[in-house]
């Protein structure tokens, strides 16, 4: 073999092996996740859902690169069952959870009201698939940071797939925001348990955004899944007091709100939240990072104007159900698009096994749709119809129900006192005008619907209450 011939075996023994090396070359890394959820927080709560009040330049930045949902829904005006619906992408009838774990571990009702609520489960089964449990397969490393309120100790994060777990534990309020955390004289929420340590003057909202930072670095090697749920804006409303002064001073020429504490909360989640988006530019993860922002019911109308929709927190009217929902998925999603389908949370776990691939192993068994086609130009969703079944007296309303929303009709069903509402959402998103005179038909169609949804659902059904009185026969 002469020296040229020598060469060219060699070089063609090179490409081979070139070759053989592409071809056993890892994928492309999995993308990072990140679903920041923030308690209580309204569906105009955010300057990119048109708040002229609440001071936003992160999210409404973010918004901006991301698909933007203007008929998102929670699947409950209540938080503990949209959690487990979020987690499982299950509706809350077919996980048995539909009412929040309350401090005396059942859930309320009058004792002459018409309707015993569910015995439902008060926690999420260990055996339900979570996101954290599916993305497991797929190589990811999973925290859980804040709020959990889906059960006691047994049922907590680091059972449910997560491998780090802090500040969640059995209840849905924090103690205080402000270290060391700890309401005095409060046995059943007295401290937060899976905090530890602190320093004087330290802000809850910044000492989560702190773990989630720190949880990004070290694990930014490899693809991870960071479910950021903030005890804010949930009471009890504290906030830094200079935050609190600002917006104390801006309520003296804007009206359209009226709490300087709970304005000051929502601006502390903003700018902690451009802290993480800072930490992932800073590692160079951005561009390969989603990110997933929602809430978990409606404002609390008590501490946040929701107009034009109806209502608040505990209610089946829109101001209760309807939240801020937006996902910039990098190079999937075009920036700056807006979309009109209704959706829910249970969408998002079936979206994020999509946005992940076949490596995850998500349970079957699901009722959340995939948004993966939505968000990247290549599909809609089929017709569908949403549903909430929400028979408990909340502290809000008090007055259990379900709804069904299909098109751009709405009925809610009351079961105390017994009465149903009917609206076109198209036209009357105030929820102002009730049609169920008017369309008895459309009224004996959607109950159907509720009811033969409940029956697939295998749903843990309210009872009637013997001991039962009518008002009537109360006041005499």
């Amino acid at each position: 073999m002469n020296r040229r011939e020598f060469i060219k075996a060699i070089g063609a023994g090179a490409l081979s092996l070139y070759a053989a090396n592409y071809a056993k070359a890892a994928p492309a890394k999995k993308p990072n996740i990140v679903l920041l959820l923030i308690d209580d927080l309204g569906h105009k709560d955010l300057g990119c859902y048109g708040s002229t009040f609440y001071e936003t330049p992160v999210l409404d930045r973010l918004a901006t690169q991301s698909m933007l949902f203007t008929n998102a829904y929670s699947a409950c005006p209540v938080c503990s069952p949209t959690r487990a619906s979020l987690m499982t992408g299950k509706d809350t009838a077919r996980v048995g959870f539909t009412g929040h774990i309350t401090k005396i571990g059942r859930h309320r009702y009058p004792k002459t009201g018409r309707i015993i609520p569910p015995a439902d489960r008060m926690f999420l089964p260990i055996e339900e698939v979570t996101i954290a449990n599916a993305l497991k397969p797929a190589g990811y490393k999973s925290a859980s940071i804040g709020k959990w309120h889906l059960g006691d100790k047994d049922y907590w994060p680091e059972k449910q797939g997560f491998d780090l777990n802090i500040a969640g534990w059995t209840h849905g309020s924090p103690p205080a925001y402000f270290y060391p955390y700890e309401k005095p004289g409060s046995g059943w929420n007295a401290s937060i348990p899976t905090l530890k340590g602190g320093k004087p003057g330290e802000y809850l909202t910044d000492r989560l955004t702190d773990e989630t930072i720190k949880f990004i670095d070290e694990n930014k090697n490899n693809p991870f899944f960071v479910y950021l749920t903030h005890y804010a804006v949930h009471t009890p409303l504290q906030a830094p007091k200079p935050l609190i002064q600002k917006y104390t001073e801006k309520l003296k020429t804007d009206k359209s709100q009226f709490n300087a504490t709970y304005a000051a909360m929502i601006e502390s989640v903003d700018t902690n939240f451009g802290r993480v988006l800072d930490k992932l530019d800073q590692l160079n993860l951005t561009d390969n990072t989603i990110i997933i922002v929602a809430s978990d019911n409606g404002g609390l109308a008590k501490v946040t104007n929701n107009q034009p929709l109806r209502a608040g927190k505990g209610y089946l009217y829109e101001g209760g159900i309807r939240v801020p929902f937006f996902v910039k998925w990098p190079g999937k999603v075009k920036p700056g698009t807006v979309c009109d389908t209704p959706v829910t949370s249970e969408d998002i776990y079936p979206t994020i096994m999509d946005m992940v691939g076949p490596d995850a192993k998500p349970h079957k068994n699901i009722d959340g749709l995939s948004l993966a086609k939505v968000l990247t130009g290549n599909g809609k969703l089929n017709s569908r119809t949403l549903y909430w079944y929400y028979p408990h007296y909340s502290p809000q309303s008090k007055v259990p129900g379900s709804a069904v929303r299909d098109g751009d009709y709405k009925l809610i069903e009351y079961y105390d006192p017994v009465k149903v509402e009917l609206y076109n959402l198209k036209e009357d998103i105030s929820e102002k005008t009730n049609l169920a005179q008017k369309m008895p038909a459309k009224v004996k169609q959607l109950q159907n619907k509720l009811k033969n949804h409940l029956k697939n659902c295998k749903a843990i059904t309210h009872t009637p209450n013997p001991k039962y009185k009518p008002k009537d026969v109360l006041r005499k």
